[in-house]
């Protein structure tokens, strides 16, 4: 918990820290000169010494003023210092998972990641907060009120007290054992939670197509009431705690008032007076003492369920990232190239290779695709190409030099890159075709919008291209989608343009015309396309077969369907053999 706030802990925050442990001196300072007063004020009170009454009530009450005043700063500052710790942190996480390639995302779910950035974080936040709050206070007033002790302590009162703090010290270690382990599963519960809700929402059709809302109700309610059970079960622990510092409370101070009762019988009213003094101001300087011990034990309690949330973002924060850049990179000797050279690529875990023995060269201008059964490796070779994955052996090379050696940004805004499942982000329509570019003119965002045959369907909206887009374009058909993606990957007119299955969900008119468009308006642009229709890939420069992660056949259309089985089958499964020219 500590390491990773004080790694992330900036010097203004430091020096608040600093602040916080002087302005907490002052504080317990005030709070002292009160106790101490107390007991001159009854010996005033009983000599019936009026000017002094009025003067030690004074100055009592200039010090709670005083001390009230400090404490409102303490609050203040501790409040902005934890909420700037927490935001650094949970920014330099955002940015970590920025970082993220697709490998990593295997070492943490979607729903854990939402977990750790909220809730986790939330639970860092309170500890810490606690922590610049009490943390300070508690063993500062606790040690002062030792020393204080001393002058009004005797035999009788310190034994009473020390029983009295020793059922309290065992009492909180009971409680500790039973809820920390408890901690530890609330979290893996709110993971649990975060997924079972995120895929009811996300499937929500598939759920209400196969009538299975019962079946995805009776999974959340099992999940719910695991976290229920653990909650409830901490909650009743925990609410023991208040009851027993309260009997502590009153039973220390009924205690030591009994054991006074003691010494004060027999005495003379002088000497009775003074003990009763004494007495007040031990009651007082012990009652702190034992608040000091529960503000600690306040801190104690929310702390283990922060270092179960630290620890999980910690392993965000720490996790190392499969694709790194270059402390070297170089510059681009070409443009619009694709090269691999004998590519092979493993998944993290996996003794085998995804694909393997992946070579073949692509020129500026030139169209390549590939085509396969599911799981043939499609998708896993174009990855690689903007590095979203690096490949485990060979070379990949765009314009002429390794990926691996050149600057990430630098590669990536040389590609346009259209995915398989059409994504939107939540804002409007122009927003997300100048995605790549917000400076980007309206006359530009149109054309690509043409290009995509989005033009259309978007200025018959009522606002046009600053109609409202829905998280993740759920206000938008499947075809919609993918014509807004193939938009925003041609608007920046790049060397190469990646489209993973991007015409999938359009009718062979448009995926043709789409084709068309991009051809003639972007030349010289090279184009990379995974399709399951072989009319999409016909006219490519190259065609790229796989099959089982191995490429089974590479050239052009007329020549595989006639020499490569793998390709003759799945051509003629969607055309006949007049088609194909068989």
């Amino acid at each position: 918990m500590f390491k990773l706030l004080f790694k992330n802990m900036k010097a203004k925050d430091w020096i608040s820290v600093i602040g916080i442990f002087l302005l907490t001196v002052g504080q317990v300072f005030f709070m002292m000169q009160i106790v101490t007063y107390i007991s001159l004020l009854t010996n005033a009170v009983t000599a019936k010494n009026v000017p002094e009454i009025w003067w030690y009530g004074l100055y009592m009450v200039i010090c709670a003023i005083l001390m009230a005043a400090v404490e409102i700063i303490i609050r203040f500052v501790a409040s902005a210092t934890a909420s700037r710790t927490v935001t650094y942190l949970r920014e330099k996480m955002y940015r970590r998972v920025n970082e993220f390639a697709i490998a990593d995302f295997a070492s943490f779910s979607t729903e854990s990641l939402i977990t750790r950035t909220t809730n986790d974080m939330q639970n860092v936040h309170l500890a810490w907060l606690t922590f610049l709050k009490t943390a300070f206070v508690a063993p500062i007033t606790m040690v002062w009120s030792i020393i204080l002790l001393v002058q009004y302590a005797n035999t009788n009162l310190t034994i009473v007290t020390a029983i009295w703090l020793l059922i309290l010290v065992v009492a909180v270690i009971v409680l500790l054992l039973l809820v920390t382990p408890k901690f530890k599963v609330v979290q893996k519960l709110t993971d649990a939670l975060n997924v079972s809700s995120r895929e009811n929402l996300t499937g929500v059709r598939v759920v209400r197509a196969f009538n299975a809302e019962s079946y995805q109700e009776e999974k959340f309610e099992k999940v719910n009431k695991s976290f229920t059970k653990v909650q409830i079960f901490t909650g009743r622990v925990l609410a023991v705690f208040t009851p027993l510092v309260t009997m502590v409370m009153m039973g220390l101070s009924l205690s030591i008032l009994w054991a006074s009762a003691y010494v004060i019988n027999g005495l003379d009213a002088e000497a009775a007076t003074a003990v009763f003094s004494s007495t007040n101001a031990f009651v007082m300087l012990a009652s702190q003492v034992v608040m000091s011990f529960i503000l600690l034990v306040t801190l104690i309690v929310i702390w283990p369920r922060a270092s179960v949330s630290a620890k999980r973002i910690r392993e965000v924060i720490t996790h190392k990232v499969s694709v790194l850049d270059t402390d070297n990179p170089v510059e681009f000797k070409e443009e619009g190239t694709i090269e691999f050279k004998n590519v092979g690529f493993a998944y993290p875990g996996s003794e085998k290779e995804a694909v393997s023995n992946i070579s073949f060269k692509v020129k500026k201008g030139e169209t390549i695709a590939f085509i396969g059964a599911t799981g043939s490796g499609k998708t896993t070779i174009i990855n690689m190409i903007p590095r979203m994955a690096d490949c485990t052996s060979g070379e990949v090379l765009v314009d002429g030099v390794n990926v691996k050696d050149v600057l990430q940004k630098d590669l990536r805004d040389r590609i346009g890159y259209a995915p398989q499942r059409g994504f939107l982000f939540k804002g409007n329509i122009k927003d997300n075709i100048a995605f790549k570019d917000p400076n980007m003119t309206l006359t530009d965002i149109r054309w690509a919008a043409q290009i995509a045959d989005a033009d259309g369907f978007v200025m018959n909206k009522r606002n046009g291209y600053e109609s409202e887009v829905a998280q993740g374009g759920s206000n938008f058909s499947g075809g919609q989608k993918q014509r807004l993606c193939i938009a925003r990957a041609v608007a920046t007119k790049p060397e190469i343009l990646i489209f993973d299955d991007s015409f999938s969900a359009l009718d062979y008119k448009t995926d043709k015309t789409v084709r068309a468009r991009i051809a003639e308006q972007l030349p010289n642009t090279t184009r990379v396309i995974i399709a399951q229709r072989v009319g999409t890939i016909m006219d490519a420069d190259q065609i790229v077969v796989l099959d089982h992660g191995q490429m089974v056949g590479i050239g052009k259309h007329h020549d595989l369907v006639r020499n490569c089985p793998v390709y003759q089958e799945i051509a003629l499964s969607q055309l006949s053999k007049e088609e194909l020219g068989l």
